[in-house]
C-alpha cells in the first residue's frame, strides 16, 4: 500500500487463496478458560478493539476494561516477545474516565494498529494476528498531525509490497514475500470536528470519517484488506480494516 489515504486499501497478490470464515467469539473469559487458544484470543482482541474504538464517555470504562482483559488473554495465549501487548495494556491505564486525555484533536497521532476481521501470518513467524501493523517491518512512523487552524498533514515513511501464494503440497499454508520500501510521502488535509467525530478531506478530495475516543483515533475501511487471484484478478478474500492511531 503506497498511499494510506489514496485508496485506503491493501492490495495483496496471490496465485490461489482460500479462507474458511470463523466468527469472532467474545464469550471467552480468561479466568474460566486459561487454555484459550492463540487464534481465539486474537479474534477476541480484535472484537474488543473494534468496540473500544467507538467508546463513548458513558461506556468507556467498561469497553476499556474488556479490551484490557482481551489483551491480557492474548499475551497469555500467544506470548508477548516484543512487549507490544504490554505496552498497549499500560497505555489503557486503570480504565477510569479520569484517565481519558483531553479529547481535543490538535497534535500528533501515531498509527499503532490495523485491525482485520480475520488473522493472517504475513511475517511467516508461525503465529497469525489480526493486527496487520504488527505483521510488517514497515509503517513504523505513520502519523497524522492536526493543526489548530483545521489543516493537517499525513506522514508516511514506508510501504510494504506484499505477495503470497499457497505452499506447494498444501491447501491452507501460505508463503509471504514482503518488501518494505522506504519512501517519504506526505499528504495535506483539512479537518472538522463535531463531538467525537472527525472528518478529514485530503488534498485529493478523499474524505474519511474518524472516531475520537480518549487517546485513540480510529476509522473503519470497508474491504480495506483485499486479496485477489493474480491469474484472473477475481477477489478471493475481502476484510474490513480498522485503522487505530494513538495520541503522542
Amino acid at each position: 500500500m503506497k498511499k494510506l489515504f489514496g485508496l485506503l486499501t491493501c492490495l495483496i497478490l496471490l496465485t490461489a487463496f482460500t479462507c474458511e470464515d470463523e466468527p469472532l467469539d467474545s464469550d471467552f473469559d480468561i479466568s474460566t478458560d486459561p487454555n484459550l487458544s492463540c487464534e481465539a484470543a486474537l479474534l477476541n482482541t480484535a472484537n474488543a478493539a473494534l468496540s473500544f474504538a467507538s467508546a463513548t464517555e458513558d461506556n468507556y470504562a467498561a469497553l476499556c476494561a474488556a479490551y484490557k482483559v482481551a489483551l491480557q488473554a492474548q499475551s497469555l495465549a500467544c506470548g508477548d516477545e516484543d512487549g507490544n501487548i504490554q505496552t498497549a495494556i499500560d497505555a489503557l491505564g486503570d480504565c477510569t474516565n479520569d484517565t481519558v486525555p483531553n479529547e481535543g484533536i490538535v497534535g500528533t497521532w501515531l498509527a499503532t494498529s490495523w485491525i482485520s476481521t480475520e488473522p493472517v501470518d504475513i511475517n511467516n513467524d508461525g503465529e497469525e494476528s489480526t493486527d496487520l501493523l504488527a505483521e510488517f517491518d514497515c509503517y513504523d512512523n505513520e502519523t497524522l498531525v492536526f493543526n489548530a487552524d483545521n489543516t493537517g498533514i499525513m506522514m508516511s515513511t514506508s510501504y510494504a509490497d506484499v505477495e503470497f501464494e499457497i505452499e506447494t503440497g498444501t491447501t491452507d499454508s501460505y508463503i509471504y514475500t514482503v518488501d518494505c520500501v522506504e519512501e517519504v510521502d506526505n499528504t495535506n488535509f483539512t479537518w472538522t470536528q463535531v463531538d467525537n467525530e472527525i472528518t478529514i478531506i485530503d488534498e485529493f478530495d478523499v474524505e474519511s470519517v474518524w472516531t475520537l475516543s480518549g487517546n485513540q483515533l480510529s476509522t473503519v475501511v470497508p474491504q480495506g484488506f483485499i486479496a485477489f487471484d493474480s491469474n484472473d484478478a477475481t477477489v478471493t478474500v475481502s476484510q474490513d480494516l480498522t485503522f487505530i492511531y494513538t495520541r503522542q
